[in-house]
């Protein structure tokens, strides 16, 4: 027959592997939900980087088909100009990809008739969106690429339990005015997923 003193050793012993479990599970659970929290975002698509519209210090690819020495990356220097060989000083600051594309095709065909010119975003410098309110991390983000309303919730670590996710606030300033939009995310999970604009640059989100 095992003694009390024996009982007892073996009802500390369950006790403490039991605590050193839970211990475990804890800790397990707190890293998974750091690694979930920090995860990237996904690539912006095609889409979000051709609705994105260039301002100094962006970084763009020109390719020239049947001309790899006309194919480079260039910056859009701080005066808002892309210094490109053929084309001297284009004015892109306020363009879209596809409005340089077709400035460029037009400049070097003056030269080169058969000219076909794709240009795309590699890196975006100046662009950057304020989330704000009853988000988990609200802030300014500097980004290299466009993002939409739901990915900068997302890079925000979502809502608190109080937001009202029926009635963020999109704000938008350009020449001097300022336009407002209402995005129901709600709706947005629905299916509704035609609301999910483009962020343009200095564009704020406030979640209410």
């Amino acid at each position: 027959m095992p003694t009390a003193l024996t009982w007892f050793a073996s009802l500390r012993c369950a006790i403490a592997l039991t605590a050193a479990f839970v211990a475990l599970a804890c800790t397990s659970s707190f890293a998974a939900a750091q690694v979930t929290g920090s995860a990237p975002l996904p690539e912006p698509s095609p889409a979000a980087s051709s609705a994105f519209r260039l301002g100094p210090g962006d970084v763009l690819s020109v390719t020239v088909w049947k001309q790899p020495a006309l194919s480079m990356q260039l910056p859009v220097t701080p005066d808002g100009t892309l210094r490109y060989p053929l084309a001297g000083h284009l004015e892109v600051k306020g363009r879209t990809l596809a409005e340089v594309e077709a400035a460029l095709t037009e400049k070097l065909r003056e030269q080169l008739r058969e000219a076909v010119v794709t240009v795309s975003l590699v890196q975006a410098h100046s662009y950057r969106i304020y989330v704000v309110g009853e988000v988990l991390r609200p802030g300014e983000f500097v980004l290299r690429a466009p993002v939409s309303v739901v990915q900068a919730i997302a890079m925000a670590n979502s809502f608190t339990p109080f937001a009202k996710r029926d009635r963020l606030l999109i704000i938008r300033r350009k020449g001097g005015s300022e336009t407002r939009q209402v995005f129901d995310y709600n709706a947005y999970v629905r299916g509704d997923v035609g609301q999910d604009i483009i962020l343009e640059p200095d564009d704020t989100v406030i979640v209410q």
